[in-house]
């Protein structure tokens, strides 16, 4: 009986990893479009990527989340 708890607990945190991926995978879009729609001419300063950038902040925005 213990055994089917621990995989019954172990399937669902697969699906919870599961959900956070796409859900930082959306996030991570929307900063990104919000971020080029407010690029300048002039373009991203050099050594930046919008998109790598996007990604920290949806994956900080995701951990704090998850944290409370």
């Amino acid at each position: 009986m213990g055994e089917m708890k621990k995989a019954n607990a172990r399937e669902n945190e697969e699906r919870q990893r599961d959900r956070f991926s796409s859900t930082l995978v959306i996030a991570a879009a929307i900063i990104a479009a919000v971020r080029w729609l407010g690029m300048t001419s002039a373009g991203p300063a050099r050594g930046s990527s919008p998109i790598a950038d996007s990604v920290g902040l949806a994956r900080m925005i995701l951990k704090r989340v998850v944290e409370r």
